[in-house]
């Protein structure tokens, strides 16, 4: 989330590290969990519900505590020994109190100002754990919407134009055998768009490219979140998007994210239409690389909990040999001193076998 009430859809970052293995690249794929579900807020029918939502976001942003989590989803990174590390849902969330309506393209308020007291800053503290064995190559910003807030679920207590609803407020290791060349970044033309009390929110996405060198092997590193909102065809028009321009070389290419897609072994689409953006990938030419069952828990409270459906995968083109592909998060010992799961989905790694 960019802000709050603004709702994060978050950023998508690209991590290194500092000491590569030979002609093989070790590659990470973690969905950080921005810390809510937004659905209560961009799904709701009018700008009302949306403020009521916005206040459940808010609430559940705070419950999931992202500088605990922060702790153990470093330790997973640096464990991981990825030279190479795909971030998803790195949210950043602003405040501004009292409101004054929220701020464009969802507040009504036309005249409102953006929030920009920063609540939590995920990349900071994510950052500020990891030290220096990790420096950020690139953040893609992404979704950046803000609403008023009802934070108590009172109208009483509402402040600014739009008191009347119960607004509260607004709201890579140094050093690596890897070399990084040029950084590029970009959004989907295709998004999706739901209506807020015919207020359109455009919710974007996007995705990171690098290109690296490991010895004599080129390749191309790619990260993304393709959407999970909406019709299953615009994660699917996304994906064709991504084949057609930052998947596009001569040179081998890794693809790792949130594909919002099942796998090909394991494919557990659970609604129709979940499957066409890998279908599509597929066909591209792309290869699954040791892509694990790492979604998602319905509650970082539940101790219980298990992973059920692949989403967040590693894929090669051509296909790469690989090894050591495991996941990251579901090991209880991880688990914060409140109980707190380290993120939604676990983190995926493979170790890539590069043709030179």
């Amino acid at each position: 989330m960019r802000r709050i009430a603004v709702l994060p859809l978050a950023a998508a970052s690209l991590l290194v590290p500092s000491t590569a293995h030979a002609a093989s690249v070790t590659v990470m794929t973690r969905n950080v969990f921005l810390g809510a579900d937004l659905n209560p807020a961009i799904g709701a029918p009018d700008i009302a519900s949306a403020i009521n939502g916005a206040g459940t976001v808010w609430n559940e942003f705070q419950a999931t505590k992202f500088p605990e989590r922060a702790i153990p989803l470093a330790a997973e990174i640096k464990a991981s020994k990825a030279d190479l590390v795909g971030l998803q849902e790195v949210a950043l969330w602003r405040k501004q109190a009292p409101s004054d309506g929220g701020a464009p393209p969802i507040s009504p308020i036309t005249t409102s100002t953006a929030a920009t007291q920063v609540e939590q800053d995920f990349l900071q503290l994510l950052q500020q754990q990891l030290g220096s064995s990790y420096k950020l190559v690139k953040a893609n910003e992404e979704f950046d919407a803000e609403l008023p807030v009802d934070q108590d679920n009172s109208d009483a207590t509402g402040t600014g134009p739009l008191a009347g609803t119960g607004a509260d407020f607004d709201a890579i290791r140094k050093g690596s055998k890897v070399k990084i060349g040029k950084v590029k970044a970009g959004h989907y033309k295709t998004r999706y768009e739901p209506n807020v009390g015919g207020i359109k929110i455009p919710v974007d996405r996007g995705w990171i490219s690098a290109e690296a060198k490991l010895g004599k092997a080129k390749f191309r590193f790619v990260n993304t979140h393709l959407e999970s909102f909406g019709d299953p065809k615009i994660r699917e028009a996304q994906a064709k998007e991504l084949t057609k321009g930052a998947l596009k070389t001569k040179e081998q290419v890794i693809l790792v994210g949130d594909l919002n897609t099942g796998g090909a072994k394991d494919n557990e689409p659970e609604k129709p239409g979940d499957d066409l953006a890998f279908k599509a990938l597929s066909q591209f030419g792309l290869k699954d690389n040791g892509t694990r069952q790492s979604c998602c828990y319905p509650s970082l409270t539940d101790a219980a909990a298990k992973f059920t459906h692949t989403v967040d995968h590693i894929m090669s083109k051509p296909a790469l040999k690989s090894s050591h592909a495991r996941i990251t998060g579901d090991d209880p010992s991880e688990r914060t001193p409140s109980g707190l799961w380290p993120s939604d989905h676990g983190g995926v790694i493979s170790t890539l076998k590069l043709k030179s």
